[in-house]
């Protein structure tokens, strides 16, 4: 019978198991070179790494302090309705209407020694032994600053007049010291504030003085006198 016939020592039927198999592996052989032209589509796919993005940081403009220089009033609305004019060839000075002009440019208890150039009194007073007075004077500056000026002239003061206040102020865009003197004679008690301009190589003074229950009432009056100040160009 033709099964049982034998070819190269295998029948028939395990022939065929051998065609068989060697089919298969053609099969799979194909399929891989095939896989490989295509560039190995079932290699892992890569993976996307994220770029880092770069932190944006906020660019500030450094905020500047500006010391600002205040700009002048003008000379007029410095002066209070009703005061008057007290005026030399050289200054000028506004104060209330119970003031008056001095004749004499000689005045006791001032504390500086300079020159006279106007000196003002107050009219009366009901309540003082002493009576206001406006002084303003003025003497070359001797040395290199206003500031060894003074200091040389503080340590010179007559030894009854205690300087109780001295500061920088700024009076119409001009620098200009502040002082308050306190002085002691004949048993009565006087405040001195007083105003020290320097213009070129002169330094003027701009004083007011009070018997000391007076003072601090006239203040304000005094300092808003003292913006009046002006020298004649």
């Amino acid at each position: 019978m033709k099964q049982n016939r034998k070819y190269f020592g295998m029948n028939t039927q395990q022939i065929s198991i051998l065609a068989g198999l060697a089919v298969v592996a053609f099969l799979l052989f194909a399929v891989a070179g095939w896989l490989f032209l295509r560039g190995g589509s079932f290699a892992s796919a890569p993976q996307n790494t994220p770029t880092p993005q770069p932190t944006v940081t906020p660019f500030v403009l450094p905020t500047s302090t500006l010391t600002e220089t205040p700009t002048p009033v003008p000379y007029d609305l410095l002066i209070p309705e009703g005061w008057v004019q007290f005026r030399t060839e050289l200054v000028e000075l506004w104060l209330p209407n119970n003031f008056k002009l001095e004749k004499s440019k000689i005045l006791e208890n001032s504390a500086n020694l300079a020159v006279p150039e106007l000196v003002i009194t107050e009219v009366s007073s009901k309540s003082s032994l002493y009576n206001m007075a406006v002084v303003v004077s003025y003497e070359p500056l001797t040395v290199d600053s206003l500031d060894a000026y003074l200091t040389n002239k503080i340590a010179n003061l007559p030894p009854e007049t205690r300087v109780a206040e001295k500061r920088m102020v700024n009076i119409n865009s001009q620098d200009v010291v502040r002082f308050v003197f306190e002085v002691r004679k004949d048993n009565i008690e006087v405040n001195d504030l007083a105003y020290v301009f320097l213009d070129g190589s002169t330094v003027w003074y701009v004083e007011y003085a009070a018997q000391i229950n007076e003072f601090y009432e006239m203040l304000s009056m005094f300092e808003q006198s003292a913006k009046t100040f002006r020298i004649a160009r």
